[in-house]
């Protein structure tokens, strides 16, 4: 993967797991079927699609992330890292939305997004800021719908 696609990638990644009102709204949207729209999902796409179990080691190693920024993002990765839902159920949105160690380490990452934001240039910002829309992305339709 090329440093800026894995950018933007992390970007929005952080982005949707700083947001509360997204993971509220996404995850308990029982007419959206599209998988990413939920814990587990955002969960992968963070640390396994962006290959950062490793701590970021290769994306410091390769300046894929800057020093700062790793500084910036640290506690809260090992938040996240750390982060077991309640009853280890993490198809279980509505416990984890209400669970205060979930709950915290957005918090922490919103504060996170806030000083991060001052070190990235102009559409870089965009992409940690956006607000982003779950509807506009297409959902998984079911046999009986894309047959009818």
């Amino acid at each position: 993967m090329q440093k800026e696609n894995w950018r933007k990638r992390w970007l929005s990644s952080i982005n949707e797991l700083t947001s509360i009102g997204l993971q509220r709204i996404s995850w308990l949207d029982k007419e959206n079927t599209n998988p990413h729209w939920s814990f587990v999902e955002f969960m992968c796409c963070y640390f396994d699609g962006l290959a950062i179990n490793d701590n970021y080691k290769y994306q410091l190693e390769r300046n894929w992330v800057t020093e700062t920024e790793y500084q910036i993002i640290l506690d809260w990765h090992s938040r996240l890292d750390k982060y077991e839902a309640p009853n280890k159920d993490a198809c279980d949105v509505v416990k984890i939305l209400n669970d205060e160690n979930w709950l915290r380490i957005v918090e922490i990452g919103e504060k996170v997004k806030e000083r991060l934001v001052n070190q990235l240039p102009e559409n870089e910002k965009e992409i940690l800021t956006e607000m982003i829309d779950y509807t506009k992305y297409e959902t998984v339709k079911n046999e009986n719908e894309s047959n009818n």
